[in-house]
């Protein structure tokens, strides 16, 4: 009978990966014939010692990343009072980096509150590209982009 893979099992292979266990494996991919190119010459180039060893860091790293989020995402479930405002998280990861949204703080929050209503599941979806975007937002805002500009004298 099939089994579902859990995350537990995800972390179990991520741990065996981390200790080396398991040695390899050959498999075939299919790729674009463009990818494996740029990975072919970036490896050349020094990225990575061969292609082969390009493809498995990236995918070891797509697959950590993975494992993180579903493993939040379950935590959250279970704590949603875990749960950080989008504003708090923005403002922590600019804190003390000069970003023009570090001395719009109201602006962060009211930017944030805006996301977080049309977006609610923000963090467990993709909460890296959702604190990019209110940057972006902010930063828009706070240079005037999209204001009606005034007629000078």
């Amino acid at each position: 009978m099939y089994r579902m893979s859990t995350l537990d099992d995800l972390l179990e292979a991520l741990g065996d990966l981390a200790a080396s266990r398991g040695g390899s494996k050959a498999t075939s991919i299919r790729q674009p014939a463009a990818l494996h190119r740029a990975a072919q010459i970036a490896a050349e180039l020094g990225m990575d010692v061969s292609l082969t060893a390009a493809a498995n860091h990236a995918l070891a790293e797509r697959v950590r990343a993975f494992a993180r989020q579903q493993a939040f995402a379950a935590h959250l479930r279970q704590f949603p009072e875990d749960r950080p405002p989008l504003a708090a998280v923005a403002l922590r990861r600019i804190r003390g980096s000069g970003h023009p949204a570090e001395g719009q703080p109201d602006l962060v929050r009211a930017a944030a509150e805006w996301i977080e209503r049309r977006d609610p599941d923000w963090i467990l979806v993709d909460a890296d590209g959702t604190v990019d975007l209110l940057l972006r937002y902010v930063e828009m805002i706070a240079e005037g982009v999209g204001m009606p500009r005034t007629a000078t004298a």
